[in-house]
């Protein structure tokens, strides 16, 4: 399979990290109570690696890797926890934050007047909805739709409004982990080194001797004789072929014998 260029750039931030020595750094989530932002040596590790795959045709759900780039056990490692701290702050949301989130944004945003029979049944659905993303990202959901940064900043916003915000919040992550996994889930290919093509061309040269030399008893040139089984045959065929010449000879001697007494009657008959 043909590599992928490579960017040179790419290559060497990617390997002035892995270089650098591990050290403690301060990893702050973007939104509060979000997923940590991905250690340096991680998303330069990340970065190069996800750059580094190709396609594989016919298979869309699956990339391929060089061996030259495949990644050692120690970065495996880091790629896992890295994969394990997202699956950890995409944990859907508990059902009491929900409820307080929503609380909050219907009695500080207007509402249409609903029977509590509905309302009950409204609450269920936006636990239904919302529970499947994260705490944080349902928390500054309600806050956004609370400061007018999403919504028409005046009526409390439908599940469909919150969860619409909540899935924005939680794509990049998510398209991170897509990465993760692409890089864990490659299919590694190695490339021939010189010693293994110069076996294969080695082989096949003596692939193609040997069926020449198996062709050659079937092959019968110009001034040659056969030789084995075809000589057998051959011979049988001759002497096949002698004995019919030699009976049609006998047969045509013998209606030349059966003619002539004939004829001698007739030229007695015309001279009496």
């Amino acid at each position: 399979m043909p590599s992928k260029p490579t960017n040179p750039a790419s290559e060497a931030a990617m390997t002035q990290a892995l270089l650098k020595p591990a050290q403690n750094e301060t990893r702050l989530p973007a939104i509060s109570g979000g997923i940590p932002v991905a250690p340096a040596r991680t998303a330069a590790l990340i970065g190069y690696l996800h750059n580094s795959l190709e396609p594989i045709p016919g298979n869309f759900r699956r990339y391929a890797l060089s061996g030259a780039n495949e990644p050692t056990p120690e970065q495996r490692a880091l790629l896992v926890a890295r994969r394990q701290e997202i699956d950890d702050g995409l944990a859907g949301a508990d059902e009491v934050t929900v409820r307080e989130q929503v609380g909050i944004l219907r009695s500080s945003m207007a509402t249409s007047q609903i029977s509590p029979e509905a309302m009950k049944l409204a609450r269920q659905g936006f636990i239904m909805v919302l529970g499947r993303y994260p705490a944080w990202a349902v928390v500054e959901t309600a806050m956004r739709f609370l400061d007018g940064r999403a919504g028409n900043k005046v009526y409390a916003p439908t599940a469909a409004e919150m969860a619409e915000v909540c899935r924005a919040l939680i794509s990049e992550p998510l398209a991170e982990r897509a990465r993760i996994n692409a890089i864990l889930d490659a299919e590694v290919y190695h490339l021939p080194t010189e010693a293994e093509r110069a076996e294969v061309a080695r082989r096949h040269e003596e692939f193609v001797r040997e069926a020449a030399k198996a062709a050659d008893p079937r092959r019968m040139r110009v001034g040659e004789e056969p030789a084995g089984a075809e000589a057998i045959e051959r011979a049988a065929a001759e002497r096949r072929l002698a004995e019919l010449q030699a009976e049609a000879e006998r047969s045509a001697a013998g209606s030349d014998g059966a003619v002539e007494p004939a004829s001698a009657g007739q030229d007695e008959e015309s001279s009496q």
